[in-house]
């Protein structure tokens, strides 16, 4: 009985890890822009998304850029 706890216990716990896995490997994923085949930390580091009225957001410390977003900022993306 005992070992029958352990063997739905390990089938049960083997795909959800899996499954888990998976789905933190597709969150961490970059977006790549369509008009320079670049991989952006986040869509707005797109130029095809930057429109001229809206106002820019964020000062990059590093380079002192006006970025859309803090994501676009050597300093802040992750690796």
């Amino acid at each position: 009985m005992n070992r029958r706890i352990w063997l739905w216990a390990v089938l049960l716990a083997v795909p959800t890890t899996v499954a888990g896995m998976l789905f933190a490997n597709s969150q961490s994923q970059s977006y790549t822009c369509p008009l320079t085949g670049e991989q952006l930390p986040c869509e707005k580091c797109c130029p095809l998304n930057k429109q001229q009225d809206q106002k820019v957001g964020y000062t990059c410390p590093v380079t002192g850029e006006q970025l859309p977003c803090e994501n676009c900022c050597p300093l802040n993306q992750k690796k």
